[in-house]
């Protein structure tokens, strides 16, 4: 009994070693090492950075993308743009995209393939100035067509995979025109064409009653 005594005080000890909570410094050392190499891109808006509806010939639509590295890693990244609606619509939509005063890229949203590749440092960012026109030449065979497209964002690092990123778009066109609406001004133009009609188609038949009468 005296030995266990004795030997109380070197087991009690053991005790509070073995239970106390030692941080894990090979678990750090992991954590760390993942963090230096995070590749994060993030773009802001995310989600429907154009949905324009009743668009006119003449008309225009600006935006503006922010391109964030939000990772701890520098990267280049790139953007492309894929077609997922009316291809008779999308061919004639002009695009127009820069980065400051750098024009990026001008011409018909079909013909653009990627922008160059541009670097971004850790935790910074950049806007992209985007514009979307409806060419004025184009005429009613346009009327009620709807394009939907992608933009999508590639990001890659010197020894990460690359990391993708998407923001959609929609344009829908001006709808057939409505003669009958009492808003729309050709409506009264119409009217009054018929009245005119009506008051000639009525003057013409009065005088054939008038000379037939005459006529006895």
């Amino acid at each position: 009994m005296t030995k266990f005594y004795r030997l109380f005080p070197l087991l009690l000890l053991i005790s509070v070693i073995s239970f106390y909570p030692t941080p894990s410094v090979f678990a750090d050392e992991k954590n760390d090492k993942a963090a230096e190499n995070e590749l994060v891109i993030s773009i802001s808006p995310k989600e429907n950075l154009f949905d324009i509806s009743n668009m006119k010939p003449g008309d225009w639509a600006p935006r503006t993308i922010t391109v964030q590295n939000s990772g701890s890693k520098d990267f280049v990244y790139q953007m492309q743009l894929q077609n997922s609606g009316d291809e008779k619509l999308f061919n004639e939509l002009m695009l127009e995209i820069k980065a400051g005063d750098t024009e990026l890229y001008q011409g018909k949203m079909a013909a653009f393939i990627a922008l160059p590749e541009r670097e971004l440092t850790s935790s910074t960012e950049e806007n992209l100035e985007i514009t979307i026109r409806f060419p004025e030449h184009l005429g009613n065979e346009f009327q009620g067509l709807v394009s939907d497209f992608a933009f999508s964002f590639i990001a890659e690092g010197k020894a990460s995979p690359p990391v993708y990123v998407m923001t959609e778009g929609q344009v829908a066109s001006f709808g057939p025109t409505d003669l009958s609406s009492p808003t729309n001004p050709m409506s009264k133009i119409v009217k009054l064409m018929l009245f005119g009609s009506l008051l000639v188609a009525s003057g013409i038949v009065f005088m054939f009653i008038r000379r037939y009468r005459m006529s006895f």
